[in-house]
């Protein structure tokens, strides 16, 4: 079954596009059962379209206001939930303080890692 696993980070004072993957969590995007992943500029650069009630409305920024910003997003094969909760705690070691993984059951969709 694929999982997607959410990566939610605290906002930061820092250039994300300048900052490299720490090599533990590079590794990891490399193993197999990750079948594609994402890095998101920060949430300021979002614009989310909204449907209410059929009409369609365009904001800036993320949806929800939060604390935390989703940072990335990252799929993964996994045989059942526990698998990919141990795949998603490994991955959480190697992020900074405040981070926050979801873990999610992919319904249907098509992804291709880079």
């Amino acid at each position: 079954m694929q999982y997607a696993l959410l990566a939610y980070s605290p906002p930061e004072n820092t250039d994300r596009a300048a900052r490299p993957i720490p090599g533990d969590l590079a590794g990891l995007l490399d193993r197999p059962e990750v079948t594609g992943w994402a890095r998101l500029h920060a949430d300021e650069s979002a614009t989310t379209l909204h449907n209410d009630e059929g009409r369609m409305l365009l904001t800036d920024g993320p949806f929800v206001d939060s604390k935390e910003y989703l940072a990335g997003l990252i799929l993964i094969e996994a045989d059942t939930l526990d698998g990919a909760l141990a795949l998603a705690r490994e991955m959480l070691r190697e992020t900074r303080p405040g981070t926050a993984i979801e873990v999610r059951p992919i319904l249907d969709g098509r992804f291709r890692g880079a």
